[in-house]
């Protein structure tokens, strides 16, 4: 009987735990699992469940998501094309073409075959 008892209470203990994580999913938000890695990560100091609990049963509102998901999107399209311009301009110097003390070289061998085509 004991046994059941301790079950019990342990269960109630998890549940109480977790109340955020189940009334954010309850609520259907959509930012429902980083509620939850609050809850389980810092769930363990009182400060951290009540900020998941909080932030569980605030309102969200879809202009402010929508405001964030595009801020997010410029962020990580800002590092995308950096990360590209980066990686080509670290080719670029290996590439004859495109070094800038070769392209007086390259233009004057190209001037010189477009008057030999013209010819």
């Amino acid at each position: 009987m004991m046994k059941i008892i301790e079950g019990a209470v342990f269960l109630g203990a998890v549940m109480l735990y977790l109340a955020p994580s189940i009334i954010a999913d309850a609520r259907e938000r959509e930012d429902a699992f980083a509620v939850t890695m609050v809850n389980i990560l810092l769930g363990w100091t009182v400060i951290g469940w009540f900020a998941a609990l909080v932030w569980a049963r605030h309102p969200i509102s879809d202009r402010r998501m929508k405001h964030f998901a595009k801020r997010a999107q410029r962020a990580v399209t800002r590092v995308t094309i950096d990360a590209i311009v980066a990686r080509a301009e670290s080719r670029a110097s290996s590439i004859p073409m495109f070094n800038p003390r070769l392209v007086p070289i390259v233009a004057r061998i190209a001037a010189n075959s477009n008057r030999r085509e013209k010819l």
